[in-house]
């Protein structure tokens, strides 16, 4: 979004942050309930934050990225295959076994739409 805004609006500069907290979904190991450590260990907390533009401004800015090309995908067959729940104990997250498997049978096809679509062998 911040990429079609900044071709569409020359002159604007936008902020874009972004971050990921699941540190609220942490438990202890429990061998009867192993979600909870599968989901921490392939869902990390992160946080970045970008400056996007278009048409630096020549002896003020110097572009250092090019945004070629943004997308999402939904995994095919992945219904359910991660369900939250708000209970008293705080967010639990429930994960199918099949989640890590879903991700890396899917990775594969997701990456090689994203080198097409920037023109990348």
């Amino acid at each position: 979004m911040a990429k079609d805004f900044a071709e569409n609006n020359r002159c604007v500069r936008d902020l874009v942050v972004a971050s990921e907290i699941t540190c609220v979904t942490f438990r202890p190991p429990d061998e009867s309930h192993v979600d909870g450590l599968v989901g921490s260990a392939l869902f990390g907390d992160g946080a970045s934050a970008v400056i996007v533009g278009s048409d630096p401004k020549p002896d003020q800015e110097e572009a250092e990225f090019e945004i070629c090309w943004s997308g999402e995908t939904i995994l095919p067959d992945s219904d359910g295959a991660i369900d939250g729940h708000l209970t008293e104990a705080g967010l639990m997250f429930h994960l199918l076994k099949d989640v890590p498997r879903l991700i890396s049978k899917n990775m594969d096809k997701t990456l090689h739409q994203s080198k097409k679509n920037v023109g990348s062998p």
